[in-house]
């Protein structure tokens, strides 16, 4: 047990503003006590209040360091600390429902979208209207398919079919946060194709009247009935969903969904229904004792390991496939920043690009990567010198500009200690799916470097 779980408010506030390694304490007391509060607050059918209520949750624990003066600076401590924050929480969250980007956004979440097609509604629309609106949708749709395909595929698996985030997820490899991405961008370029054919018509943007269109044509977002599927089609389907094929033929598969629904239909069915089958016959009981131990000790492990001893376990074959991953989304460096023990101070452990950053510590109120390790979220700055939690310390330190960046939370069981970062020094902004490359390249490294560790306490 941390020592800061059993300390008040007031001291784990001082803990976190001046110099003891405490957000991670901090995070875990309050971002679920306040992520719970404000989806409170919101209607379950209001997918984009509820994704905006995440988002906020974040903003609000990293101004907790970051901010100038911080969150918990202007805390007086005459309250409960955590009524205080979800006070902050609740009034940004009302600023931003009586916001004009509020009020003109279609829903973000295709559960939202689910929602509108099932409803009923006492309104009447012109039909010559709802007939455009549907023209509208079936651009927007077709936008999408040809610029996100993933992302259509997803929304639909999530919202019209029932299928579970994390399920899509675990089938494609990647991170949930990837997946909400990927729903996000098809639903913004269905929105953006289908008001930009309103206004070119000389209609008004009537978001409603694209929801009524939904509502009375379901099969605008579902697609079309389809076709009975052959054999060779169902067997790259069951591939798919239990085990890894190449990128050609996933793309075979995407395609295959975006067209046929009946594809889509089958797909859903059998990744919902399908139970995970244990391999009983790789199991011996024996182990589960020793498993239990080694998990405890790398959790004790993880709370004292330094920089410096972390250098220790980046094995050569490490270090390549960081190097590797680099070249291949072009980045002119990556470094592994780790937070030091009894420190507010974050640390280079190793960089194979640029060896000269090693070493070099920027502290946890500031700086972009601090932001990252305080939210716990990944981040794509396209121009890191106007981003209002850029520090130039390191670079200035070492002659350079960055000026784009990639950074990723690193985790020793199960909490972030780290962030994982690609930078460039040109002006050329990373793409989105060099984003999703690298978060896939470190969540496998910091796989890497746990086993790393559990072979060191294996001896």
């Amino acid at each position: 047990m941390s020592v800061l779980e059993d300390c008040g408010d007031r001291e784990l506030c001082d803990a976190v503003l001046y110099g003891v390694g405490a957000m991670a304490e901090f995070q875990r007391r309050y971002r679920r006590s306040l992520e719970s509060f404000l989806l409170g607050l919101c209607q379950p059918s209001d997918g984009r209040s509820r994704e905006k209520a995440i988002e906020i949750v974040s903003q609000v624990l990293a101004e907790c360091v970051t901010g100038n003066p911080s969150t918990l600076e202007k805390w007086r401590g005459n309250d409960h600390l955590e009524a205080f924050l979800r006070k902050v929480a609740h009034n940004r969250l009302k600023s931003w429902w009586t916001s004009r980007e509020a009020q003109t956004e279609v829903n973000s979440e295709s559960s939202a979208m689910m929602t509108a097609i099932s409803s009923g509604s006492d309104t009447v629309p012109d039909r010559e209207e709802l007939a455009m609106a549907g023209e509208a949708l079936r651009i927007g749709v077709e936008h999408a398919r040809s610029l996100s395909p993933e992302g259509l595929v997803f929304m639909r698996l999530k919202g019209l079919h029932g299928v579970d985030q994390r399920t899509i997820s675990s089938i494609w490899g990647h991170h949930e946060a990837q997946t909400s991405r990927k729903i996000s961008e098809a639903m913004r370029f269905i929105r953006h194709a289908a008001t930009e054919h309103l206004a070119a018509k000389g209609c008004g943007t009537d978001l409603a009247m694209l929801q009524l269109a939904l509502q009375a044509e379901p099969s605008i977002l579902l697609g079309d009935e389809g076709v009975p599927l052959t054999a060779e089609q169902i067997a790259l389907l069951r591939r798919l969903a239990s085990e890894t094929i190449t990128f050609q033929r996933r793309n075979e598969a995407i395609h295959l969904m975006c067209c046929n629904t009946k594809a889509l239909e089958w797909f859903s069915g059998l990744i919902r229904q399908t139970p995970v089958v244990p391999m009983d016959h790789l199991r011996d009981a024996s182990f589960s004792g020793v498993y239990a131990k080694l998990q405890d000790r790398m959790k004790q492990i993880a709370t004292l390991l330094r920089p410096c001893d972390v250098r220790g376990l980046v094995t050569p074959q490490i270090s390549d496939a960081f190097a590797d991953a680099l070249h291949f989304i072009r980045a002119n460096g990556g470094t592994l920043w780790l937070l030091c023990p009894g420190e507010a101070m974050l640390e280079a452990v190793f960089n194979p690009c640029e060896p000269e950053i090693i070493g070099k510590r920027q502290p946890m109120v500031s700086g972009i990567v601090s932001l990252v390790m305080a939210t716990s979220e990944s981040m794509r700055i396209d121009d890191v010198s106007v981003h209002q939690h850029y520090s130039p310390a390191v670079d200035s330190s070492l002659g350079k500009m960055t000026r784009a960046m990639l950074a990723v939370p690193f985790r020793w069981s199960d909490s972030t200690c780290g962030v994982m970062t690609a930078v460039r020094h040109r002006d050329e902004p990373f793409i989105l799916s060099e984003f999703e490359i690298f978060e896939r390249h470190a969540h496998l490294l910091e796989k890497h470097l746990n086993y790393s560790l559990q072979t060191q306490i294996l001896g």
